[in-house]
This record gives structure tokens, C-alpha cells and sequence, in this order.
């Protein structure tokens, strides 16, 4: 009976944290660049229930009840978003392998889809959160000609126009490749880094190692599909009901075994 009370528990907090992915996933379908979290369940430690146990039927083969469930978020789907135009000469997006690379005030490399970058006062170019763009500059940003619109190219070549009509090579934008994306780690808001000891590809290291065309004045999209995480939403808010009654259940059971006790 108190296994009863166990396995509902867990399979509420299973429920919960699936509701909690599902939540995650709506709030950010319209995020550029965000990549949907695939989650599975797995069983908890599982008893083998012998005829000495309970009386079973002939037919019964691997019988066995399990402590519960818990819920794991196996793997991101990195599949490509749709391309949306934008007016930005610095958003971008890419189509097809490869992350654009972002650093923190830490210095630390982080790998993003999503390519809402800006530039500042200072000539930075950085995301939203303040995060700098990795480029190789050729000429610094705060060089670079005012009142010429930068132009990228699919290779990620920054270029500009400058004032007596010289195209001028600015930079390029640099794009990172991992060997496996399934071994990313993710740092939330749509960034991820490599594990230690994995190799880590990029476009100025490693050109022959294939990457996406880089679109300006464009983002990629979340892939989130928000229909089917609706469903999922529903789902999963049935499976918490379930698992509540049976934890009803088994306390009004235990309410009369008590009674006659």
C-alpha cells in the first residue's frame, strides 16, 4: 500500500517536470533560434513480483511492479526553424550546420542559433544579454566607416562601402561546428557549450569542414511546435490527475485497513 503512495508521488513530480518542459517549450516558440527539449521517461528500480507473492495467472510472464517514474530530458531537436526576414543589418541566420559563437563578459564561448545581434555605442556587436559576437575583425569595430551600411555575406565576410566608394573588408563572422550536437551542454536562453575534451569545429580554424549559409537581415525561428505542445500540456495534465487519485486511493485504503486494525 505504501508502495501505492510511492509510485503516485513520483509519478506527479514525473508530471510536473514534463508540464514544466512544456511550458518552457510555449513561452519560447517565439524565440528566435530556440531549439525544442525532447523528454522521456524512464522507470524507477523495478520488482519482480513471484508466485509466492500473490496468486498469478499461468499466462503471466515477467510480471513486476516498478517504484515510480521519473522524467529525463534525452536530447534537443536541432532541426532547422523557418527563416523569417528582418530589418536589422545585423540579425542573421543560418541555414543549414553550424552555431554562431558568443562570449560572455567571463570570456567564456558559448554556442547560439539565435542571431538577434545588435551594435552598440562602443561599435560592439553583441546580443540582447550583452554577450560579444565572435568575429575575426580585420579593422576594428569603432573604425569602421559611419554611415556605410555593413554588408554579410553567406560566407560571413563583413564588408562595407566607404566613403570615396572602396569596398572595405571588415571582418568575418565565425562559425562553429561541433562534432556531435547531441553533446552539447545547454546553459538555458538558448546557449550551449561543448563538453571539455570534444573537439569543436569552426569556419576560420576548419573551412573544410562544411557550415551553413549565413543569411543577413534574417532569424531563424523556434521549432517548437506549439500545436503539438498543447496537446502535450493536456496530456500530461491527465497523467498528474491519474496519478493524484491513486494516491487518493491508497490512502482511503489505508483509512479502512486502520479502522479495522
Amino acid at each position: 500500500m505504501f508502495n501505492g503512495l510511492r509510485i503516485g508521488s513520483s509519478g506527479m513530480k514525473t508530471a510536473q517536470n514534463v508540464m514544466d518542459n512544456v511550458a518552457d517549450q510555449i513561452s519560447n516558440a517565439s524565440t528566435s533560434g530556440y531549439k525544442e527539449k525532447q523528454v522521456d521517461f524512464s522507470e524507477l528500480l523495478v520488482n519482480q513480483i513471484s508466485k509466492s507473492q500473490v496468486e498469478l495467472s499461468e499466462n503471466a510472464q515477467a510480471s513486476a511492479i516498478n517504484a515510480g517514474s521519473r522524467a529525463v530530458i534525452s536530447k534537443t531537436d536541432f532541426s532547422q526553424g523557418v527563416i523569417t526576414p528582418s530589418e536589422s543589418s545585423f540579425h542573421m541566420a543560418l541555414e543549414g550546420r553550424g552555431f554562431f559563437g558568443v562570449v560572455s563578459q567571463q570570456g567564456e564561448l558559448m554556442l547560439t542559433r539565435n542571431g538577434a545581434f545588435h551594435q552598440n555605442a562602443d561599435s560592439s556587436v553583441t546580443d540582447d544579454s550583452g554577450n560579444r559576437l565572435s568575429m575575426d575583425c580585420y579593422v576594428p569595430p569603432a573604425q569602421w566607416p559611419q554611415g556605410s551600411e555593413v554588408c554579410i555575406g553567406a560566407d560571413g565576410a563583413v564588408t562595407a562601402v566607404d566613403e570615396q566608394g572602396n569596398v572595405l573588408q571588415l571582418g568575418k563572422v565565425i562559425i562553429y561546428a561541433p562534432e556531435n550536437s547531441d553533446e552539447l551542454v545547454s546553459l538555458g536562453e538558448g546557449r550551449y557549450a561543448q563538453k571539455q575534451g570534444l573537439p569543436l569545429y569552426n569556419s576560420a580554424d576548419n573551412p573544410e569542414r562544411g557550415y551553413g549559409a549565413l543569411r543577413q537581415k534574417a532569424l531563424e525561428s523556434s521549432n517548437v511546435d506549439t500545436i503539438k505542445s498543447m496537446t502535450d500540456m493536456i496530456m500530461t495534465q491527465r497523467a498528474y490527475q491519474v496519478n493524484a487519485k491513486s494516491i487518493t486511493t491508497a490512502d482511503d485504503m489505508l483509512e479502512v485497513i486502520n479502522t479495522i486494525v
